[in-house]
């Protein structure tokens, strides 16, 4: 069993050729063959080519890459690729490592003064990944679940996603649309999520314990958008937004968008449904807010030429901008099944306009890992051992199985599609949070990498696209 790390040369010389295949991509898409490019940029053809060899420095590859941005009108930060620092195909931290991280942070109490109100920790984070997890105890305490109690202050909301795992007699708040504040006190394996922006505060209920959260926060499709709309400005933004909170409104400012785009009047429309065999009035639904109905969706679909997934909007949930899960209500279920029980799964908060967030406790029940009942995950993963007892990983990558002690406190972050399984060899019960997102591979993007006539070269473009 492997349980040594790559050798850094090897990881380096990945690197070199993956950032050549990227530059290379970047010129076929600018219609510039290697000496095109060494004309435009100035730069000798026997350099760019020791570049696109794999065979430069990481620093050349740069230059070369900030020379292009400076005369083409690309966003050449595109070009900078992410180094992988995971260590096959994990990234691993220790809770003694964690604890190095801690800093405490103080907030006003009831009599205007400044005392500690949560230590944070930073767990097991890569840059591969969207998460940004936090260990963080409460150390303001309440006696109450006032949710206007003077000694809780309300933080500002923040940008990110957030899961979060309570440990301990915590007390949670939050502030819902209308500014009413609430409360609800919750203990160990109770989970929530919270939507960006959402203000929210925690604090303990019971000075004599321990109260702690794990605050897995993280990005999605709208962080990846982040730049562009900086770059557009506040005008552009309001324009992308969507009235989503009002029933049939936001699908409806889609199929005008569509329109817009393709330069169609409500006449124009009219007239492509009927030549199209579709008897459907078309402003009559745009002046109701009646729901549209499915043959309605296809037919509209089928006169804008795209899908109907392109039109719909999920309809407003709004008992889905903070959703709590108490571990009381969580049945769990049997992996993989009841007869062979390796381990107790509860299903955590979910929310359904994020399909690709899937997060998990798992209680681990065998002695050893078993990679013949593996667990996989598509998505990035994010896991820490919040129980008192060891665990053992288990996990295979490029072929080769390795294995790690898990400890109380200590976090991992996994690569996706990687198989993993835990064991148990304590007499007590070892538990795990797991969660798993998406990044920009989310299912828009991976449909469209599967329609495309030759997927490998995504990231293996090294022949120019002009064949001589």
């Amino acid at each position: 069993m492997e349980k040594t790390g790559e050798h850094p040369n090897k990881i380096m010389t990945s690197y070199l050729k993956a950032l050549a295949s990227r530059i290379m991509c970047e010129l076929n898409d600018l219609k510039r063959t290697p000496e095109a490019a060494a004309a435009d940029l100035n730069i000798g053809i026997d350099k760019i080519q020791k570049i696109l060899n794999g065979h430069s420095t990481e620093k050349e590859a740069f230059d070369l890459i900030n020379k292009m941005g400076s005369v083409y009108p690309i966003d050449h930060t595109h070009m900078y690729l992410l180094k992988d620092d995971t260590n096959n195909g994990i990234k691993y931290m220790s809770s003694e490592s964690s604890y190095s991280t801690r800093r405490i942070y103080n907030r006003t109490n009831k009599e205007k003064t400044l005392t500690p109100y949560y230590e944070y920790r930073d767990t097991a984070m890569s840059c591969l990944a969207p998460f940004k997890p936090e260990w963080i105890s409460q150390l303001r305490f309440v006696e109450d679940d006032d949710p206007n109690n003077p000694n809780m202050i309300l933080n500002n909301g923040h940008f990110m996603h957030q899961i979060t795992l309570f440990v301990g007699p915590v007390n949670f708040y939050y502030e819902d649309l209308n500014g009413v504040v609430h409360c609800h006190e919750m203990n160990t394996g109770d989970c929530n999520y919270i939507t960006p922006f959402m203000k929210h505060s925690f604090t303990n209920r019971d000075k004599d314990k321990l109260a702690y959260i794990i605050a897995c926060t993280f990005g999605s499709d709208l962080s990846c958008a982040q730049k562009e709309l900086y770059s557009l400005g506040g005008e552009s933004l309001q324009n992308y937004v969507l009235d989503y909170r009002k029933k049939n409104k936001a699908s409806i400012q889609i199929i005008k968008q569509h329109m817009k785009n393709d330069m169609l009047t409500l006449g124009n429309m009219s007239d492509i449904l009927k030549q199209k065999g579709h008897s459907i009035n078309i402003k009559e639904i745009f002046d109701t807010s009646r729901k549209i109905t499915s043959s309605e969706y296809e037919k509209i679909a089928d006169a804008l030429n795209v899908e109907v997934s392109d039109i719909m909007f999920p309809e407003y949930k709004s008992n889905e901008e903070c959703i709590i899960k108490k571990a009381s209500e969580n049945k769990p279920h049997a992996f993989p099944n009841n007869e062979k029980v390796l381990y107790n799964i509860h299903t955590l908060a979910r929310t359904s306009k994020m399909p690709l967030l899937r997060n998990s406790i798992v209680d681990i029940i065998c002695k050893k890992p078993d990679l013949s009942f593996c667990l996989q995950l598509s998505l990035h993963v994010y896991m820490i051992n919040f129980s008192d007892y060891p665990a053992d990983l288990m996990w295979e990558y490029e072929g080769k199985i390795y294995s790690k002690t898990i400890n109380p406190n200590d976090s991992i972050y996994l690569k996706p599609f990687i198989k993993f399984a835990f064991g148990n060899s304590s007499d007590g019960l070892a538990r795990m949070l797991v969660v798993g997102t998406s990044s920009t591979i989310n299912y828009s993007a991976q449909k469209e990498l599967s329609t495309i006539l030759e997927p490998h070269r995504v990231i293996n473009q090294m022949d120019s696209w002009y064949e001589r």
